[in-house]
């Protein structure tokens, strides 16, 4: 029958589907697909769906629409039903056995946006351009006022890979719906899809304005705006008037570009309500999630100081820690302290005094504080706090102390902190040992490991005091101590070299370290720093204008260590210094 249908013109295809369809009202009885008891026919093609009984399905779901379509009101029901068709045949391979029906039903209700939607569908499927195009004619002059017959169209040209007659319908709906802002998000759409990356941003803008559901597809779109477009999307998002909605996006585009600090300062920049005290939230919370802790800092302390609420202020202490300004987040502490009990205090803000004052050598104060809030103290937060009061011992050059803390809150059974002090004594089999299990991973562990791993000897004094000159933050003497040893332990020559020379770096001292990455070169040209080295010398003699020089180092490094994990950084470089990738702004 259904291939009559489609071998028949239009309104007689139309007249006999309306017959069949009412036919099958007498000849369909809706049963339990098991007992054979009267049902629901929603109910049964449901049942039939599930176990696969697609004609049966199809059946239920045309009885349903007879009834529905009878009714006259219930809208629901028909959408249910024709969805249903829809999935059944496309499951029997049938799928353009749909066109009929929907067309029936479009026959008393032309506007109907769920059968438009799967006649779309269909003729689309089937690259039925003309009937496509005559279907969304017929939906328009249906609802000539309404903006859902452009956008359908307009969404289906996309799917089918059409932006450019996509665009074009856009431009006629423009000017036949004088310019509707609830096609912004589809101009946008199309403007990103052919590259027309400030149209789409000024789309975007009016989108998430009116439906601001549409921010995370609008974050999808944008995110892919190449660097020298940017900016031009940066000015579209900024302007006035000042809107939360469309500065969020930018702090959020802004982060996905590898640039937080940038979309905090877009966010922050947004006029002030609650509504934009929860989106502070939020992005701090996203902040902290990828590591970004001074911008995370930044922002709890924003809100900190907006709204005084002990948790904010917590979260604020703990990033500036995490950022590295143990000084402000003692301040902030205090600050956060206040707001609570002195119970409350010892158990929520005591850890992040006790590190701040042993980053800032400052031992006997902090242990001072875990004395004076021992009564408000469990046995699990004394372990705790255990461990920054020896790093803050170790600190202050106190390894006696450290050891005497550990051994009193019976840190001596964390592998971490045996490993650190048997390290600091020079037992390297202990510290090696110790530290290969320990629980936790950061900078200071991966540096210690690389050079244990690398060698065999057994006792070194001399390693000890260099990486206790590191943990008291004494860099520029750990610099030259590391560099001192690499001649006594010379399997883990080029790893100590290496760490002299970033400390080095970090310290300002760039010449030491080109002497330290170019002793490596000469010295151990096999190592697996020597990509490193090759990276930081080029860099170097790029800094000094040696750019012939600066290139053939970073060529050589790209040429004879092709799997190295410094080749994108290379690449990138390179492509840089030959003028392909322009300057940051």
């Amino acid at each position: 029958m259904i291939g009559t249908l489609r071998r028949l013109p239009g309104a007689g295809a139309i007249a006999l589907a309306a017959s069949l369809l009412l036919s099958s009202a007498t000849s369909l009885a809706a049963q339990d697909p098991a007992s054979g008891a009267a049902t629901d026919p929603l109910s049964a093609a449901l049942a039939h769906e599930d176990a696969g009984r697609f004609a049966e399905a199809a059946g239920s779901y045309r009885l349903l629409l007879n009834a529905a379509l009878a009714d006259g009101t219930s809208a629901d029901q028909i959408a249910l039903a024709l969805l249903g068709l829809e999935r059944v045949w496309q499951q029997a391979a049938m799928r353009d056995s749909i066109v009929p029906v929907v067309q029936a039903v479009l026959a008393a209700r032309p506007s109907d946006p769920i059968a438009r939607s799967i006649q779309f569908r269909a003729l689309s499927g089937a690259a039925r351009d003309v009937d496509l195009h005559a279907a969304f004619m017929a939906w328009r002059d249906a609802a000539p006022a309404e903006a859902a017959p452009w956008r359908e169209y307009v969404r289906t040209l996309m799917a089918m890979g059409r932006p450019l007659a996509a665009d074009s319908v856009l431009a006629q709906a423009s000017e036949a719906l004088g310019g509707r802002r609830e096609l912004a998000s589809e101009v946008a759409q199309i403007a990103a899809t052919l590259e027309r990356w400030n149209d789409a941003a000024h789309a975007w803008r009016t989108a998430v304005e009116v439906m601001p559901y549409l921010e995370m597809a609008a974050t999808f779109s944008l995110q892919r705006t190449p660097e020298a477009a940017r900016d031009s999307v940066r000015r579209v998002l900024l302007e006035q008037p000042n809107a939360l909605l469309p500065r969020r996006l930018l702090a959020t585009l802004e982060t996905t570009w590898g640039d937080p600090r940038a979309g905090w300062a877009a966010l922050a920049s947004a006029r002030t309500n609650d509504s934009t005290l929860l989106a502070w939230s939020e992005f701090g919370e996203r902040a902290e999630a990828t590591g970004a802790w001074s911008v995370a800092r930044d922002v709890w302390r924003a809100l900190f100081d907006r709204v005084p609420d002990a948790a904010t202020g917590r979260r604020a202490a703990q990033a500036a820690l995490s950022a590295g300004a143990p000084a402000e987040a003692l301040e902030l502490s205090l600050r956060a302290g206040e707001l609570m009990s002195p119970q409350e205090r010892a158990q929520r803000l005591l850890m992040v005094d006790v590190e701040a004052l042993g980053a800032l050598g400052r031992a006997e104060e902090a242990a001072k504080r875990v004395r004076d809030a021992d009564r408000y103290l469990d046995d699990a937060l004394r372990a705790d706090l255990a461990k920054p009061l020896v790093t803050a011992w170790l600190r202050a050059g106190d390894v006696a102390r450290a050891r005497e803390v550990a051994l009193q809150a019976g840190a001596l059974d964390d592998d971490q902190t045996i490993g650190w002090l048997a390290l600091y004594d020079g037992d390297l089999v202990e510290a090696r040992r110790r530290l290969v299990r320990a629980a936790t991973r950061d900078a200071a562990l991966t540096d210690a490991l690389a050079v244990l791993a690398r060698t065999r000897v057994e006792r070194h004094t001399g390693l000890g005091e260099a990486v206790l000159a590191l943990a008291r933050q004494d860099t520029a003497n750990a610099v030259a101590r590391f560099a001192a040893i690499a001649d006594s332990l010379d399997d883990a020559a080029p790893a100590l070299l290496a760490m002299s020379a970033r400390l080095a770096t970090l310290t300002g001292t760039s010449a030491d370290a080109v002497r330290y990455w170019k002793r490596i070169l000469s010295e151990y040209a096999s190592a697996p720093e020597v990509p490193e080295a090759l990276l930081e010398i080029a860099r170097a003699l790029e800094r000094d204008g040696d750019i012939a020089g600066a290139t053939a180092r970073y060529e050589s490094l790209l040429i004879d260590h092709p799997g190295s994990a410094m080749v994108p950084q290379a690449r990138r470089e390179l492509e840089r210094l030959r003028g392909r990738i322009p300057e940051a702004a």
